[in-house]
């Protein structure tokens, strides 16, 4: 029975290295915009459902990251979906949880323009009057080109947009948030 030689042990042991020099970074990067894209499309649907649930209910629905029973400005933390019958911006016992869901990400961070209001808030017609804002997902990689936008408008319409324009530039309205 024949073992290896030294030199195909070497040679084998420098083509392993060359894969795992350059497959660990890509797998990194590619997990990165998989958790990234999730947590994003998990964000945008619970913000759909939320304005579903207001209209199907005839009610005000509030969205908010809790500490407790209270609104919270970190959106990094759960978001819970409740009734929200007396514009407290708190779950009170005679109010209805809906649901909670996890938008956190090991691989990036949330920002709210507006960022002193701790809530979104759709009215029965699935408005958001005093909840139009923007949010934007930044990655902790500085990777740009993976940061995308959600938009609220005051009639509680959501739709998502780059971050980056075709030059490779922030596009203008992101003034007064950005992931620098």
């Amino acid at each position: 029975m024949r073992g290896f030689t030294l030199i195909e042990l070497m040679v084998s042991v420098a083509i392993l290295v060359s894969f795992f020099a350059f497959g660990i970074p890509q797998m990194q990067r590619m997990i990165e915009r998989y958790e990234s894209s999730t947590k994003f499309d998990t964000f945008r649907k619970t913000l759909i459902h939320a304005r579903s649930l207001a209209q199907d209910k005839s009610a005000n629905i509030t969205l908010c990251p809790l500490q407790g029973t209270n609104c919270s400005s970190n959106w990094n933390n759960p978001i819970s979906v409740f009734s929200d019958s007396n514009y407290n911006n708190m779950l009170d016992g005679n109010e209805e949880l809906y649901y909670k869901t996890n938008i956190h990400s090991r691989h990036g961070y949330w920002q709210k323009t507006k960022s002193n209001q701790s809530y979104i808030r759709f009215n029965p017609l699935g408005h958001a009057f005093s909840s139009a804002s923007t949010f934007l997902y930044c990655p902790f990689s500085n990777r740009d080109n993976i940061a995308k936008s959600i938009v609220i408008n005051f009639q509680g319409r959501i739709r998502t947009t780059p971050y980056l324009n075709n030059n490779g530039s922030p596009y203008a309205y992101f003034t007064s948030i950005n992931c620098d």
